[in-house]
């Protein structure tokens, strides 16, 4: 299944050929800084996904990431689009940014507060003070096109 997603002002567009996950919510500091909010995100196999012009990105170091992480942003409007760390197989982009909204369900929430962590306790979904715990399964929506 193909989808598009582009950032604002459409400078930074992306396609994904192939499944995308589910969305995560990252609660941390640093994504709270870089967004001004918890940031929404699906992500895609790292061979799935086509920035169609690449110098529209600006990539810069994640200013906390325990795996090295960039914070992929539009050259134009400034907007987080992307989270790449290097040695995963997968990249994450906002799951807003997808055009068709992706159909995409809220899988967990991640590095929540405490006290946050109370409020969305209430959700019925995996709520977790640090990273995805392994037990937690997130789906992949899309099934990877066809070779050939």
């Amino acid at each position: 299944m193909r989808r598009e997603g582009a950032c604002p002002c459409g400078a930074v567009r992306f396609v994904v050929d192939g499944p995308v996950r589910d969305v995560i919510v990252c609660h941390c500091k640093a994504c709270l800084e870089a967004t001004g909010g918890p940031w929404a995100a699906s992500a895609a196999r790292r061979g799935d996904l086509t920035v169609l012009d690449p110098a529209t990105v600006l990539w810069a170091q994640a200013a906390v990431s325990e795996h090295s992480a960039s914070r992929g942003r539009c050259r134009t409007c400034r907007t987080v689009v992307f989270w790449d760390a290097p040695e995963r197989t997968t990249v994450s982009f906002a799951a807003a940014l997808l055009e068709d909204g992706g159909q995409l369900d809220v899988a967990a929430h991640i590095w929540v507060g405490e006290e946050e962590r109370r409020a969305l306790g209430t959700t019925g979904l995996p709520v977790s003070a640090e990273g995805l715990p392994a037990a937690v399964e997130v789906a992949w929506r899309g099934r990877a096109p066809a070779t050939g």
